[in-house]
This record gives structure tokens, C-alpha cells and sequence, in this order.
């Protein structure tokens, strides 16, 4: 009872904390914004600016308009979906220029850039797409918090929509993501297998959804998943490579940003809605998903989203059944949004519930995972009517999450709470030819494990950070050479909770950890659709309290961890260069990276314990942790073009070679090289076609008795899609996918249960989506 007092506490005052960041944020906007609607004479000093529309209309290439088209304002984060006529509109943007994205299955990305005048008429827009047959790549909201031309961007990127996501779809983010260019997926089940970005994972690689913190426990422990079903997304982008200077802790190795658009940010014409629905083999059973958008006059709307998904144990390549594999999760969110002609604000609620089985080896006892994460967000978006910082945008999450892991006799070995309070206040700027933003963020998280079997202290983080960004065009043209160049300061707190009766954390503890990030990049075109990137940056990650404040068996792993709290924060220096071609007959990028982390943590055996804890006082691994300076580096790319009328091919590889810096020991679990090709028929609106992977062996491995070699395997993925428009207002899309279509037996580098277990085996997969 003391312990869930001392929580709660805790858990409040970071709610006050977050909440006067939000407080301040909304004061400073406040001041700075212009006078209410009551005085309607105009604003004569000229650094101020008014407010405007955007008001457009988007056709295919013989005229005719295009309903259920997603219109992004990137710089803004705000989206839009054309009605049957093609129409679409924003309302009260401030003075300054916007990138817009648009995004419809079937037809290839377009971007436009308008520029909202001081004074004048609402900006008309009229935008053409035509059909799709290469893959092209289009907004980015995760990687600049400015909006930017994807050629631009000066990090390497993914983004997955439209025939791209329901060709990848799974019953995970990492499963999902796993076919890119310097994407695996840390395997330990159908659901707790999470993204893997060029060798990291866990601690170094950030899940967002909506651009928010996703607070869970799957950076954790490798039995944990990510609290967030892909079905949700209208979207998933990544930054693959080092991103503290946007997001600070945990974003090492990249981030992912699921965007499902779950808070209204425009007020659509008319109800619009979607429904999915996939069903697969090698996960016996599907997920449905359902959700609309109601308008609720012209300023208010609100949405509603729910799914089901439920399966039985993993089938593995060979035929075989995983035992303890099925699952299942449930989720619910309500949003509501106003839009008006000086703010924007809008909130939403989301409960997703969760229950699977891990898989084991056929001598220990079977545990299952069931939970439930909770949150609530709020975004507003103020226009200040000032030239040099014409918004200011404020996100604010309250999240909870737990879990218990429940044994094969029903007892529940060990409880997990954690709560989680972000506020980030960011303001865009304008100072002559340069964009950016400033802006503070906070982090602050409460975390309490119970039980016997728990193996760390309840332990509470609290991070405050600012930064600032700024982008600069180099020349005057229109395709000029662009500068991107920011700073970031980070303060970080840990602070242990009294321990158990047996004392076995010892008393309690703080650390802090205080750092400063910062990343420059420099994109520059060279012909048409093609443009040469460049990015140095600096980052850190502050240790886990696992790695500190460990003492006791941990059960995901089978060893009994002790922590060192000597450790300090990890200090990554990146370098990247690459090449992106995109044009209509060609999409493609090419990228080579270094990454140095100092002090990179990496657990260590020391020995053998006997744990009394466990039947038959079992004899496990000691394991402790110790920061080592490691290197990763590697090369990835992708390139896709027509080879004749509607015919499309592509290639697409990828290698990471990890070790320590100054020994021959090498990081455990690192993605084999891959080297693949794609061949398709594609005209738009129906395509068939396949791709072949080969996955080279991987034997730098670190030989304990989790991180094993793996051998080389060939996988045949095949794939047909179908679109129909039904009256120029539903678009329904049909995707029929054969997965590892040989059955290939084979166990992936980065997968946490490779010494006992396989991949899956044939997936016969289909899915349908329906907007309207």
C-alpha cells in the first residue's frame, strides 16, 4: 500500500511539472498573440501577418477529381482529405511558406510549395496527380519540424503508405518495417517484435504515434511489445540514424513515428471513415479496423477508431507450430478538434488491451504477457500573427501503462506500472530566408515494478530539454543547396524508490546526466529529381535504470542481471552521405553511415550464479553491464524504375558491420548483409509481382548462449493488389500477399529466440481497405 502511495504521488507531482510547461508554453503564446476577433480593424504594423486559407482542388491527368486524397501541411502537421469533387481547404494559416504532400493509394506522391501573403485573397491551389507505378517518396513531418521537400531531408528516410503498407502489413511495427533498407525486426514472437534501425534497438530506437511518445515497456526487455497495432496507420515514416536533436533520449539508432490522424486538424466536408481488414496464415487469424470522422458544423469534428485482432500460435517455416505464441489486442480512441481562424486545438483518448504467450524452450514453463496501455493527448496550434514566429505549436500526453506477467500455474510473477507526461512547446520561425524552430520539451516518466520476481527498483526520470533549429537555402534558385543545422541541451534525472523488505536495491539513489546534441546537414541537387545529402550530428542516451540499478533473475533473458551505477551516458558521433533520385520514372537512394558511441552500454557475463529463486535452485548466468566505445557502420540502398511499359524493377541490399572500438569483440544481435530484387506488373490500378531476398550467414556473433550464428536463407515474398474508385467517392484496395512462399526454415541475426526457436514459415496474407 505504501509503495502504490509513494507512486501515485510521484506520478503527480510529474503531472504538475508537465503541467506547468504547458501552463508556460500557453502564457508565452498567449502574450504573443494577436488581440481577440472583437476588434475587426486590420493590423496596420507590417511585421504582424494575418491569417488566411488555402483552398485547392487535386485532378488525375485527364481532369477529372480526386476524392479521399490526404493533403499534408508538414511544416504544420496538419491534414486535410479531398472531398468527391476533388476540394479541399485550410483554414487560418499564418503568413509564410508551407510545403504541401499529397498522398492517394494508387496514384504517385505530389508535393507543392505556397506561400500565404501578408494581405490578400485566400491562396487557390490546383494540383494534378498521376497514376503510380514506382514508389516515390513523399512527406516527412517525422525528420524536420519545419516541412521540407523529400529531396531535401538530410537523413535517411522511410516512409510506408498506400500499396507500399498493405504489401508490408503485419501483426507488428518491427515485422512490418523488417523488408526496408536498413530495417530488422527484433524477433521474440508475433507481437513482441520490435523495429531494428541499422544494428540498434530497445533504449536507442524511439516509437512516436502522432508525433507523441509512445509509453510502454518495449525498450525494456526484447518480451515486451510496442504498445501500437500498424493496422492504425495511414502511415509509418522512420529516420534511420541518430535524431537526439529533435527527440533527446532514446533515439540513437532512429525513431518511428506510427501517424494514424487520430486528432482532427481540418473540418472535412462531409462524414469520411475507413475500414481494414487482414487475415493471415502463418498467425491464424486477423485484425479488423474500423473508424470515421464526423464534422460537426464548420469548426468541430470528431472521430471515433476501434479494431479487434486475435490469432492462434505462430506456424515456422517447415510446417511446425510455435507453442505459446497466440494473442490478441483491443483498442478504442475518441478525438475531437476545433479549427478556427487563429487556433487550432484538439484532443484524443486511447486504450489498447493486450494479451500473447512467449515462446520458450520446450524445458521451461510457459509465461503470457496481459495488459493494457492508457493515454490521452492534447495538440493546439497558435497563430501569433508576428512574421518572425508566425505559430507555436503545444503537445501534451498523459499516458498509463501495465502489465503482468502471468505464469503457467495463472500466479502472476511480476507487475510493471508505468506513467509517462510529455509536454513539448515548439514555435516555427522566419528570420529573413531561414526557417526553424525553437522550442522546450519535458519527459517524465514513473516506473514500479512488484512482485517476487521483479528485478529492479521503481525508479522515477525527469527531462527537460530545449532546442533550436534552423534551415537555410544557400542560393537564391528555386532547387538551391540547403543548410540544416540545430543545437539541443539536455538535463536528465534518475531517481531510485525504497526497495523491498529484503533491501536487495540498497537505498535510494539519483543520478543526473546533462548533454548537448547537435546535427548539421546539407542537401544539394544536381539535376532533376536527384540531390546529393550530407549529416554529422551528436547525441546521447542516458543509461536505463536496468543498467544501473539491476539485482535479481531477469525471466526475458534467463540470466540474473546485476547493474553498474557507475555507468554514464552514452555520446554518439554520426556521419552520413547519400544520393536520392526521384522522378517519374525512377525512385531510389543510396546511403553510406558511421556511427561512434562512447561508453556504448552492452551487457557483460561474468560468470555463473545459483539462483534460489528459481526450481531447483537452477544455475544462470551473471550478467552486468559496462560501457565500451563502439562502431557501427554500414551501407543501405533501394533503387526501383519502369523497365518497359508498366513493368517495374528494382534492387535493394543493406550491411552493418558492428564491433568495439580497439578489440575484436563485436555487438550481439546485428542484422545480416541482405541483397534482393523486385520485378512487377503494374498499371496504376492493379499489380502482380514478387520479390527475393538473400539473407547472408551471420557469424560475428558474441557465442554466448543466446547470440548464436545464423545461416544464409533465400525468401520469396509474392504479392497481387487491386484498386477500385466506386463513384468518384469510396476507394476500396485489395492486396493478396504470399509471404516466405518456399516455407524457408531460418532464423534471423537479430532475433531473441533464434538457439529455440524459427522465423515464421509460409503467410498467406490478405488484406482489404476501404476509405470513403
Amino acid at each position: 500500500m505504501a509503495s502504490r502511495l509513494a507512486y501515485s504521488s510521484t506520478n503527480m507531482r510529474a503531472s504538475l511539472k508537465a503541467a506547468l510547461l504547458l501552463a508556460l508554453g500557453l502564457s508565452v503564446a498567449a502574450l504573443i498573440a494577436p488581440p481577440a476577433a472583437a476588434s475587426a480593424r486590420p493590423i496596420a504594423t507590417p511585421a504582424r501577418a494575418r491569417d488566411a486559407n488555402i483552398v485547392g482542388v487535386v485532378r488525375d491527368t485527364a481532369g477529372a477529381p480526386l476524392s479521399n486524397v490526404q493533403v499534408v501541411v508538414s511544416g504544420l502537421n496538419r491534414s486535410a482529405l479531398t472531398d468527391e469533387r476533388g476540394e479541399f481547404a485550410f483554414v487560418g494559416l499564418p503568413t509564410g511558406t508551407y510545403h504541401l504532400d499529397l498522398i492517394r493509394i494508387g496514384y504517385a506522391s505530389a508535393h507543392q510549395v505556397v506561400t500565404v501573403p501578408a494581405a490578400g485573397p485566400d491562396v487557390r491551389v490546383s494540383i494534378t496527380m498521376r497514376v503510380a507505378t514506382v514508389r516515390l517518396s513523399s512527406v516527412s513531418v517525422t525528420a524536420t519540424p519545419t516541412g521540407t521537400d523529400p529531396l531535401d531531408v538530410t537523413q535517411a528516410t522511410v516512409q510506408l503508405s498506400g500499396k507500399e503498407l498493405q504489401r508490408a502489413l503485419s501483426t507488428s511495427l518491427g515485422t512490418t518495417l523488417a523488408k526496408e533498407p536498413g530495417m530488422a525486426t527484433r524477433f521474440n514472437g508475433p507481437m513482441a517484435a520490435t523495429p531494428v534501425i541499422r544494428g540498434l534497438t530497445g533504449e536507442r530506437v524511439l516509437v512516436l504515434q502522432d508525433g507523441d511518445r509512445a509509453g510502454d515497456l518495449s525498450s525494456a526487455a526484447a518480451d515486451h511489445m510496442n504498445a501500437v497495432d500498424p493496422s492504425s496507420a495511414e502511415r509509418i515514416e522512420v529516420i534511420r540514424g541518430p535524431a537526439s536533436l529533435l527527440y533527446g533520449n532514446n533515439a540513437l539508432g532512429g525513431v518511428v513515428n506510427v501517424i494514424s490522424a487520430d486528432i482532427p486538424t481540418s473540418i472535412p466536408s462531409r462524414l469520411t471513415g475507413f475500414a481494414l481488414g487482414q487475415g493471415e496464415s502463418a498467425t491464424p487469424g486477423g485484425v479488423l479496423n474500423t473508424g470515421v470522422t464526423v464534422p460537426l458544423g464548420n469548426r468541430f469534428a470528431v472521430t471515433a477508431r476501434g479494431s479487434v485482432r486475435t490469432f492462434t500460435d505462430l506456424r515456422v517455416g517447415g510446417g511446425a507450430t510455435q507453442p505459446n505464441t497466440d494473442g490478441s489486442t483491443q483498442n478504442a480512441t475518441f478525438g475531437a478538434g476545433y479549427v478556427g481562424p487563429h487556433a487550432s486545438i484538439g484532443v484524443v483518448y486511447r486504450q489498447m488491451g493486450f494479451n500473447y504467450g512467449l515462446p520458450h524452450p520446450a524445458d521451461e514453463e510457459a509465461v503470457r504477457i496481459d495488459g493494457v496501455r492508457q493515454s490521452t493527448a492534447l495538440q493546439a496550434t497558435l497563430h501569433t500573427g508576428l512574421a518572425a514566429m508566425p505559430s507555436v505549436r503545444v503537445d501534451q500526453t498523459l499516458q498509463w501503462y501495465r502489465h503482468g506477467e502471468i505464469e503457467e500455474d495463472g500466479a502472476v510473477g511480476t507487475r510493471f506500472r508505468l506513467a509517462t507526461q510529455t509536454t513539448n512547446i515548439t514555435a516555427r520561425t522566419a528570420l529573413g530566408r531561414s526557417t526553424g524552430a525553437i522550442g522546450v520539451q519535458g519527459l517524465f516518466r514513473q516506473y514500479a515494478p512488484a512482485g517476487e520476481e521483479a528485478f529492479t527498483p521503481a525508479a522515477d526520470n525527469d527531462n527537460i530539454a530545449a532546442f533550436v533549429y534552423q534551415e537555410l537555402p544557400l542560393t537564391m534558385s528555386e532547387r538551391s543547396p540547403r543548410l540544416q543545422l540545430g543545437a539541443r541541451f539536455d538535463r536528465f534525472r534518475i531517481d531510485t524508490k525504497p526497495g523491498d523488505e529484503a533491501n536487495r536495491f540498497g537505498e535510494p539513489v539519483s543520478r543526473a546526466f546533462n548533454s548537448l546534441a547537435a546535427s548539421l546537414g546539407v542537401s544539394m541537387p544536381v539535376a532533376d529529381g536527384v540531390s546529393l545529402t550530407a549529416n554529422a550530428s551528436r547525441g546521447f542516451r542516458a543509461p536505463a535504470v536496468e543498467e544501473l540499478y539491476a539485482n535479481g533473475f531477469h525471466a526475458a533473458l534467463g540470466s540474473f542481471d546485476v547493474g553498474n551505477p557507475d555507468l554514464e551516458a552514452e555520446l554518439a558521433t554520426g556521419l552520413e552521405t547519400g544520393v536520392r533520385v526521384q522522378n517519374a520514372r525512377a525512385f531510389g537512394s543510396v546511403g553510406v553511415y558511421l556511427n561512434q558511441i562512447d561508453g556504448y552500454i552492452t551487457p557483460v557475463a561474468t560468470g555463473s550464479i545459483v539462483d534460489s529463486g528459481q526450481p531447483n535452485a537452477t544455475l544462470v548466468p551473471r550478467v552486468t553491464f559496462a560501457g565500451r566505445n563502439a562502431r557501427l557502420a554500414g551501407i543501405e540502398g533501394q533503387f526501383e524504375t519502369k523497365l518497359v511499359r508498366r513493368l517495374v524493377g528494382g534492387v535493394m541490399g543493406d550491411y552493418t558491420h558492428a564491433s568495439i572500438r580497439g578489440s575484436r569483440d563485436v555487438l550481439p544481435y546485428i542484422p545480416a548483409g541482405r541483397l534482393g530484387a523486385s520485378v512487377r506488373y503494374d498499371d496504376g490500378r492493379m499489380s502482380v509481382g514478387g520479390d527475393v531476398r538473400r539473407v547472408f550467414a551471420q557469424h560475428r556473433v558474441t557465442n554466448d548462449a543466446l547470440d548464436v550464428p545464423t545461416n544464409a536463407y533465400t525468401i520469396v515474398d509474392l504479392s497481387a493488389s487491386y484498386l477500385l474508385t466506386v463513384k468518384g467517392r469510396s476507394v476500396h484496395a485489395i492486396t493478396v500477399r504470399i509471404d516466405n512462399a518456399l516455407d524457408e526454415a531460418y532464423r534471423d541475426a537479430t532475433s531473441r529466440i533464434k538457439r529455440f526457436a524459427l522465423n515464421p514459415g509460409r503467410n498467406v496474407a490478405l488484406v482489404y481497405k476501404v476509405l470513403y
